[in-house]
């Protein structure tokens, strides 16, 4: 039986989907990329902006009218829209973010099948790892902790039990992901932390690459970097949650850093890995934000060691405290917005053109009829000349080529 997945949102998403699809595969389902042979399909949703749910709703109207099949709807948009959407797609299942545990059980219910044959299928190259879910946090902007819960990690021995198996499908670069990443283990007794998990799955021989989605800067201390360093696995790319570059926009986005931490974070990571890519997130058009706190925002990020940036609008979501708030002119935020969008792209050319010559690891992530596209340990997409039988396996790439500020071109000079 066939099925089809799609999903909107976070990497803790995609690492949900890539869970379900491995475990129906176990069962003998079979994923496709082609809608017209699949039986039925998968939704993992996102509302941590309203642009996102709307997104999500748009697919929905879309795919109904497009396709007959039933559809399982699952995530943060079920657990926050409170109208009832089973009475407008009649053939659907929807599963809030504490229903879709059930999500696979569901599916063998609706849609019973059963095959000793397993095709384990490439929904990604790399495998996403969820390791924790739910946040204790409560910044003024975030619906993600009354939709996803409090913090809640996954004991290592189940991690690496399923990052053991995982590997035995042939993947050989990880990628740990949560809602607070840096938060995991915190809520386990004994008290974890993401360290320890880091050194248990690195001790697994076919994992080559372990990488790390979004970091907290609330967790973030020189001896967190100092022992991470000392990891030969770890991919060198990191990725913070900063939101802005001003002290007063932090302090009412109740996110307890200043921006002189932001500063020791980028400069203590840079002494111990100074080639690596780094990357944060920034919400513009945060209530408060005039002219003087962008500049002073914009100013930081031009003189930071970051390498790219992810700028969103600020978008006031219901039931949290920033909806209250005074907001700023759509057509301030819009312009903010593609401002930093033009900084990202010098930034990230700059540091692709550091990169011509150089021979970097990473994973093949595609192979094409006329090109093969590698994504090198510090997050850089190389394209190669086509090359077959090497999907997911960790190969040198020298970079000969910047195409533009997403894309370089390169050659494969050795393979695992």
């Amino acid at each position: 039986m066939n099925f089809y997945v799609s999903f909107f949102g976070c990497r803790t998403n995609q690492a949900e989907i890539q869970e379900w699809i491995i475990e129906l595969e176990n069962y003998g389902y079979r994923l496709t990329n082609d809608i017209e042979e699949a039986e039925f399909g998968i939704l993992n949703t996102c509302s941590v902006t309203e642009k996102a749910e709307k997104d999500v709703i748009r697919f929905l109207s879309k795919i109904y009218k497009k396709s007959n099949i039933p559809w399982v709807v699952a995530g943060c948009t079920i657990s926050n829209i409170n109208s009832s959407l089973d009475k407008r797609y009649s053939n659907y299942f929807f599963l809030n973010n504490i229903e879709k545990k059930g999500l696979i059980d569901l599916i063998r219910e609706k849609f019973p099948f059963s095959d000793n044959i397993i095709f384990h299928s490439s929904f990604r190259s790399r495998f996403f790892l969820k390791v924790q879910d739910g946040c204790n946090f409560n910044c003024s902007f975030c619906i993600v902790p009354s939709l996803r819960g409090k913090s809640a990690s996954i004991p290592p021995e189940e991690l690496v039990k399923k990052a053991r198996y995982y590997s035995s499908l042939g993947y050989r670069e990880v990628i740990l992901t949560g809602i607070n990443l840096s938060s995991y283990g915190y809520d386990l007794f004994p008290r974890r932390n993401i360290l320890e998990l880091i050194e248990s799955l690195s001790k697994i021989e076919d994992i080559e690459i372990i990488r790390l989605s979004s970091l907290d800067p609330r967790f973030i201390d020189f001896k967190f970097i100092k022992q991470l360093s000392g990891t030969e696995k770890i991919a060198h790319s990191f990725h913070f949650s900063f939101q802005s570059g001003n002290d007063s926009i932090l302090r009412s986005m109740k996110r307890n850093n200043k921006v002189k931490d932001y500063k020791k974070i980028l400069g203590d990571f840079y002494s111990f890995f100074p080639d690596a890519n780094y990357g944060a997130d920034f919400i513009l058009g945060f209530p408060g934000e005039g002219e003087k706190e962008y500049l002073e925002t914009y100013e930081f990020v031009k003189k930071s060691q970051l390498n790219y940036i992810h700028a969103f609008p600020f978008s006031p979501r219901k039931g949290t405290k920033a909806e209250t708030m005074e907001q700023v002119q759509g057509k301030t935020v819009r312009k903010r917005v593609l401002e930093f969008r033009e900084l990202n792209k010098e930034k990230k050319f700059r540091y692709r053109e550091k990169l011509r010559g150089k021979t970097l690891e990473g994973i093949l992530i595609e192979e094409k009829d006329n090109y093969s596209l590698v994504t090198t340990k510090n997050y850089i997409s190389v394209k190669v000349p086509t090359i077959k039988g090497l999907k997911k396996r960790l190969v040198k790439v020298r970079v000969t080529k910047i195409v533009n500020e997403n894309l370089c071109e390169g050659e494969i000079v050795k393979t695992s």
